[in-house]
């Protein structure tokens, strides 16, 4: 797959239906609207995204055909169990701050080894924002359990109750994954795996103590009120194809009057949260935190935040995610960018290979066909690839806008 080609649209004001849909962002694609009621905000919804399935006899027979083989070729490897049949397997996927769920070769590269992949765009991003919300607005991170027991929920009732669920949080969406595996302790739920999670501020939590006192001071003049947080626009840079990276999709689908802005009751939301983080969490599945090797954070553009967190501190994190439970697994990646998933190939091959060898152990007891994951890693890494004169439209430091809407 040669990059991404996809838009967001507003849902209408009206009610949303609760059937799959096609996807008006990625074609071959479906999506699910569920009304969760009201929060601070006023009404909200969520929208579920997952692949269509096959529709015409062709593609079922080659889906039941590649399904028995796959059938055949696993059961002489699952650990130790009798199953004639492998147990569903299912991704539960939750994006990060000033984000939606754009990333098909993310989705496909699990499908392709048999694993039921569903993403969530939280209320207020992407599908799920309609006009006059504040995007991506909440003052609580808890009540994302709705949208997540939601979609868990039809999960179960899609994959049946032997489904073996393994959730995967990115950046803020790791966040919210790890309260929710806390506090709701899931069943099906075997293990979780995330992606540079937003655990804690960069440097360490004595920044955040430290700041929480003008935090407050800002929330005076209202939660809504806009905090003077500026993004120089740096992690677009290393990702999208016109500015020297490797992925084309729609960056900022919004309009100007629905800008991502950080808000001061969303921050302390994000306070609260990983102040329960460093207080220690009692999840009670394995868990999977990976990063990248190295963090740049700084004031000015260096080519090396190609191969760099330029959003997060990853130390912060991996001291952090020792918090998380008593099984957490730390997995660097060398070179990786904010969203592992999005790296230089080699770089992304490696975080796809480490997160499916650790969820065949820990997620679902149950090895893939070694053909089949090293078809479905030269897939991966081949995503997105740039053509050779793709650095000819890049657009030069001098020429480059500050922005405040990277998507993280």
């Amino acid at each position: 797959m040669d990059g991404l080609d996809v838009r967001v649209t507003h849902l209408p004001d009206g009610l949303p239906g609760d059937q799959w849909q096609d996807d008006d962002v990625i074609a071959g694609y479906q999506r699910r609207t569920v009304v969760l009621g009201q929060d601070s905000e006023g009404d909200s919804i969520a929208t579920f995204i997952r692949k269509a399935p096959a529709s015409d006899d062709a593609d079922e027979k080659r889906h039941g055909r590649c399904l028995r083989k796959l059938w055949a070729r696993t059961r002489t490897t699952v650990f130790h169990t009798t199953e004639r049949r492998p147990r569903p397997k299912a991704i539960m996927y939750i994006h990060g701050w000033n984000d939606y769920f754009y990333r098909r070769h993310v989705s496909e590269y699990w499908e392709s080894l048999g694993v039921r992949f569903y993403a969530v765009d939280l209320r207020r991003y992407g599908r799920s924002l309609r006009g006059g919300e504040i995007s991506g607005y909440i003052d609580d991170l808890h009540e994302y359990r709705a949208e997540l027991n939601a979609l868990h929920d039809l999960i179960v009732e899609e994959q049946g109750p032997d489904v073996r669920i393994m959730v995967v949080g990115h950046s803020q969406g790791g966040l919210i994954a790890s309260l929710w595996m806390n506090t709701d302790h899931p069943t099906h739920v075997t293990a979780m795996a995330l992606n540079s999670p937003w655990l804690e501020l960069q440097g360490n939590r004595m920044l955040r103590i430290i700041s929480t006192p003008v935090l407050k001071g800002l929330l005076l003049r209202g939660a809504h009120s806009a905090l003077p947080i500026p993004d120089p626009g740096f992690y677009q840079r290393t990702i999208l194809r016109k500015l020297g990276g490797q992925w084309d999709y729609d960056a900022y689908p919004f309009s100007d009057e629905q800008q991502f802005l950080p808000r001061a009751g969303w921050l302390e939301a994000i306070y609260r949260a990983q102040a329960e983080i460093a207080g220690g969490l009692d999840i009670q599945v394995p868990v999977l935190v990976s990063t990248s090797d190295r963090t740049m954070l700084q004031l000015t553009w260096d080519e090396r935040m190609r191969e760099s967190d330029s959003v997060l501190d990853v130390i912060a994190i991996r001291e952090a995610a020792l918090k998380l439970g008593d099984l957490v697994t730390i997995a660097t990646i060398h070179q990786g960018i904010h969203d592992l998933t999005m790296s230089y190939p080699r770089p992304r091959r490696r975080y796809f290979a480490i997160v499916t060898r650790w969820a065949a152990q820990n997620a679902w007891h149950e090895e893939f066909p070694e053909q089949a994951v090293a078809d479905a890693l030269a897939t991966v890494s081949a995503a997105g690839e740039r053509t050779r004169n793709s650095f000819d439209d890049v657009v030069r430091q001098n020429d480059f806008e500050a922005s405040t809407t990277g998507i993280v």
